[in-house]
């Protein structure tokens, strides 16, 4: 695994982040939301987190569902594909959330997210950009440039293998 110098927590702790995984992706999410705790950072925490199915793959359950009730944890959104006849998944919640995704993005978020490259970085990058679009009423060309500087900014990091 390639280290990610830039996949880090901002150094402001007022600022809130979203934080996206897949599978095993979560796992830096779990330090982050410590080191928040620990920190006694004042930015919102939201998690959207997938897998295939609920019993098997809800990672941490207990973990989060704690996160949660303590308010460490602000917004929790899950996505389990193949627990019902059609399929759901992360970038779905993305959208169906898309003017909270976007009202956090333009009061300072970052945005992360780790997991699988192929299946989930591009499927997270294109819903990311369609919020955009639909939220700020941009062209699709603006909409991707947006998160283009996104990127610039370092907001939307990305930990995808």
């Amino acid at each position: 695994m390639e280290h990610n110098e830039y996949f880090k927590l901002p150094a402001n702790f007022e600022t809130d982040i979203i934080m996206v995984g897949a599978g095993a992706g979560i796992a830096p999410f779990r330090a982050f939301v410590v080191e928040r705790v620990e920190r006694e950072a004042t930015g919102h925490n939201w998690l959207l987190f997938g897998n295939p199915h609920f019993t098997t793959g809800f990672l941490y359950q207990a973990e989060w569902q704690q996160h949660l009730k303590k308010g460490s944890l602000t917004k929790l959104d899950v996505a389990f594909s193949r627990d019902q006849a059609e399929k759901t998944y992360l970038q779905d919640h993305l959208l169906e959330n898309s003017s909270d995704v976007f009202g956090w993005l333009e009061n300072g978020a970052q945005f992360y997210v780790c997991g699988d490259k192929n299946r989930l970085g591009g499927a997270v990058l294109t819903a990311l950009t369609q919020v955009v679009q639909k939220e700020a009423s941009l062209s699709a060309e603006d909409a991707a440039a947006y998160v283009k500087n996104l990127r610039k900014q370092r907001r939307y990091l990305e930990d995808v293998y």
